[in-house]
């Protein structure tokens, strides 16, 4: 059954293009929290605030970026 976090079912069948397209998702799931722990840290240290929120902001893109990719290729 489906919830709100994963909205789809895993499916077992997907192929080469979907386990890429996995593997991709995941690793850029890892980037955009490094992202986001980094923008927090330039945030509380207060020096590099512009760089925090592009950092803030590169890690929301990320995120949703390799879900998008992620549905395409897998399609979950």
């Amino acid at each position: 059954m489906p919830n709100f976090i994963w909205p789809n079912l895993r499916r077992r069948d997907v192929g080469a293009a979907g386990a890429l397209g996995r593997a991709i998702h995941w690793l850029g799931v890892v980037v955009a929290g490094l992202c986001a722990l980094l923008a927090a840290e330039f945030a509380v240290e207060g020096w590099a605030t512009h760089l925090s929120i592009r950092l803030l902001a590169t890690a929301i893109v990320l995120t949703f970026g390799t879900r998008g990719l992620r549905y395409v290729l897998a399609r979950e």
